[in-house]
């Protein structure tokens, strides 16, 4: 009886972009024997192996579909014709985010996370395929559609996550939320968004004083910061336009009043 192979003679060549330690090992524990020895690890926030060049597939199992996105894109600018095959590794309440990168051809298939599906061979299989398909077609170059504006909200009021989650989704404008002023320094550094909305008050931090810090970060300083607060006093209005905020919105808001503000600094709501 023939013995059953799998159908690539070499050992196809995988890149797993992950967010975590943990995130990595389940990578290399749902895809198997199999691909034992085949897959090359990058775990953020350490880019440095991270390279696509002499990979098939990448799998980018990152915090965020928006990383994900900016990942494949980056990664595909990078390898130019030799672009590989791309698989995002997505949580259960991101399934229809993914499904619509699929669609615009952002990524070429997507799974649930290894720590939260139930068919632990699910990504082994999408793997396989994608490498089928990568050796099929050869190395061709990927078009890939605009992608949508970026706001990143720090912001630890519920209520507000909600309305500014539902305006942005109905004017096709991505949305990445922080509650922690300090972690969100880090992820403006990551995801450079077209625009950030502060909240003045945060929870042992200062929207203001975080304002601050990303004015003097010269990568990051052209980046406008839209104030939300809940007291329009004089003191709070200057304070923040001197830490250099571009503008500010006193809550409670409406959708209206948010886009209005938005419009003023992105460009393709004009």
């Amino acid at each position: 009886m023939p013995v059953d192979r799998p159908f690539h003679a070499e050992p196809l060549r995988i890149l797993a972009v992950a967010e975590s330690d943990a995130a990595a090992a389940a990578i290399v524990t749902a895809l198997g024997d199999e691909f034992a020895g085949s897959v090359r690890l990058s775990v953020e926030p350490s880019i440095a192996d991270a390279s696509p060049a002499g990979t098939e597939v990448v799998l980018l199992a990152l915090d965020s579909l928006v990383a994900c996105e900016r990942r494949a894109r980056a990664l595909q600018a990078e390898a130019g014709a030799e672009a590989p095959l791309l698989i995002a590794v997505c949580r259960t309440a991101e399934l229809a985010a993914a499904a619509r990168l699929a669609r615009a051809g952002v990524v070429d298939d997507y799974v649930l996370h290894p720590l939260e599906s139930g068919d632990p061979g699910r990504l082994a299989a999408s793997v396989r395929m994608a490498g089928r398909l990568a050796r099929e077609r050869g190395w061709a170059p990927v078009e890939l559609p605009p992608r949508p504006p970026l706001v990143l909200l720090v912001e630890d009021d519920e209520f507000a996550h909600q309305l500014v989650a539902a305006t942005l989704e109905a004017h096709d404008l991505a949305l990445v939320v922080e509650t922690d002023g300090e972690a969100a320094l880090d992820r403006i550094a990551e995801l450079r968004p077209e625009l950030i909305l502060m909240d003045v008050n945060l929870p042992g931090s200062d929207g203001v004083t975080l304002t601050q810090h990303l004015k003097r970060d010269a990568a990051l300083a052209a980046i406008p910061v839209v104030m939300f607060t809940g007291e329009a006093s004089r003191e709070v209005l200057l304070r923040s336009l001197d830490a250099g905020a571009a503008d500010f919105i006193v809550k409670p808001f409406t959708p209206e009043a948010l886009m209005a503000k938005l419009r003023r600094f992105l460009p393709s709501l004009r």
